[in-house]
């Protein structure tokens, strides 16, 4: 996919070195660390409230989660997306792996959250290991894990802002884990429609390719149905994390 470009390429256009991926045994510690733009930072609570969610989403089975605030970044701009398809995020991490910045970046995931809007798509970008999503100041607005969720069994929660931007949130982290959209799955629950984080929105747009599901279930028809999210991975999503091997090397 054109998400998994090499980061060992943008490291050498900027002359900061050579970045590369490390193969290791399955994971049985995923660290996941987020900084936060200068204005996403402005919002009370809002790396408080990212850790909440990261705990709930992402402590699986297959691993114990280290998750930390790595500090604030100087961007050029909020445009989650573009910090990091246009090399900015990316190559602030390399450097920071170099020690040319006061970066400290972790193995698994290096996620940058912005101020940016979430009215748009893209809302965010995701390469290996390296995220970025915007939305600070919906996920400052957030209820907690146990407030929001209607349904513990199925982490189901209502289709809001708030509630998509932190789903959005883990997507891009799914993406820097190397799960696709293709992971994702939507189910019918109550004669409503439910999108998992790796398909959140596409589920209802008509324009997406349903054919593609890796997971071996088509998606239901979002008409006339009400719209809800859930905040936890698929089945297909844990089994495909399960076998997660992966890791920056400088």
């Amino acid at each position: 996919m054109k998400r998994r470009v090499f980061l060992g390429t943008l490291g050498s256009a900027a002359s900061i070195g050579t970045i590369a991926y490390a193969s290791r045994d399955p994971a049985d510690t995923l660290a996941v660390r987020v900084w936060l733009s200068e204005q996403a930072a402005s919002y009370d609570g809002v790396g408080d409230r990212i850790l909440e969610y990261l705990e709930a989403m992402l402590s699986l089975e297959h691993w114990s989660l280290e998750a930390s605030i790595g500090g604030t970044v100087a961007v050029s701009t909020e445009d989650a997306a573009r910090v990091t398809r246009g090399g900015e995020w990316p190559m602030a991490v390399a450097s920071g792996a170099l020690g040319r910045r006061d970066i400290e970046p972790v193995s698994d995931v290096n996620l940058l959250v912005t101020d940016d809007g979430m009215e748009r798509a893209p809302t965010g970008y995701g390469l290996p290991h390296i995220a970025s999503v915007g939305g600070a100041r919906h996920i400052a607005a957030l209820e907690s894990f146990d407030d929001l969720i209607t349904d513990r069994d199925r982490s189901l929660a209502p289709n809001t802002t708030p509630a998509r931007t932190v789903q959005v949130l883990v997507h891009e982290v799914g993406h820097a884990l190397g799960l696709t959209h293709e992971h994702g799955v939507a189910f019918l629950y109550d004669g409503d429609i439910v999108a998992t984080p790796m398909l959140s929105a596409y589920a209802w747009d008509p324009t997406y390719d349903a054919a593609r599901s890796q997971c071996g279930t088509a998606i239901p028809s979002a008409s006339d149905r009400t719209r809800m999210l859930s905040l936890a991975f698929s089945s297909c999503v844990r089994r495909e994390l399960a076998t997660y091997d992966g890791g920056l090397s400088v």
